[in-house]
């Protein structure tokens, strides 16, 4: 009988729910796509991976993962859960690797506390459906996805973003990060991913899922040997 594979845990983005990972939702039994929590005024990615690590937690072993912001905090997360192994989909693995106009921006973190948030969705559509072979389909997936994202969770997660330190010691726990390589959101070009995606954009979950989710069991394949 063959061993039932450890669960796997993938964050959406900012922006984006469980239909971000659609395909992976197809393909494998093991993936969960936990709901975000509604966040406390104020609080550090740090603190909410500490809060969502109690709602999301199953008990075992685990993947963790995720898209964009959500994998900021899933490296957040390794400090609070079993975890095998990290993977990061169009993601960072410290601000070090934010473009610089994240980083200016850094220093007026508290402008988001004003930006009306559903004006910024309009912004933030263009720069995820820009290149990247997103095909009709699934620019229409990812605009229904940011249509239906609360003006209050995207303000909050903007400013914690931009006040966010990286998420420290990760121990031993390896990290795996795949990117596409016409990203205009996280440019490839100061991403330390060690597989770049040639022809895909920020969302590549949804325009490159076969790509994905072969990055995904390739690597969790090499992990559970070893366990």
């Amino acid at each position: 009988m063959t061993p039932k594979p450890p669960p796997l845990l993938l964050l959406s983005g900012m922006g984006a729910d469980e239909r971000v990972f659609a395909a992976q939702l197809q393909d494998l039994p093991q993936l969960m796509v936990p709901k975000w929590i509604t966040p406390e005024a104020g609080e550090s990615i740090a603190r909410y991976a500490d809060r969502l690590a109690v709602h999301i937690n199953p008990g075992a072993p685990c993947f963790i993962g995720g898209a964009s912001f959500g994998g900021f905090v899933a490296l957040e997360l390794v400090r609070h859960l079993d975890v095998l192994g990290c993977f990061l989909i169009g993601s960072a693995r410290a601000p070090e690797d934010f473009p610089p106009s994240f980083r200016a921006l850094r220093k007026m973190a508290g402008i988001t506390g004003i930006v009306p948030f559903e004006l910024a969705n309009l912004l933030s559509k263009a720069a995820l459906l820009s290149g990247g072979g997103l095909l009709n389909q699934h620019a229409a997936a990812l605009l229904s996805q940011m249509a239906d994202t609360d003006a209050a969770f995207l303000r909050w997660a903007c400013r914690a973003v931009l006040e966010w330190d990286g998420p420290g010691e990760t121990g031993r726990v390896p990290i795996f990060q795949i990117h596409g390589a016409q990203d205009r959101v996280l440019p490839a070009s100061r991403a330390t991913a060690a597989e770049i995606v040639p022809d895909a954009g920020h969302a590549l979950s949804l325009s490159h899922p076969q790509a994905v989710t072969a990055f995904l069991v390739r690597n969790m394949d090499a992990i559970l040997p070893h366990h």
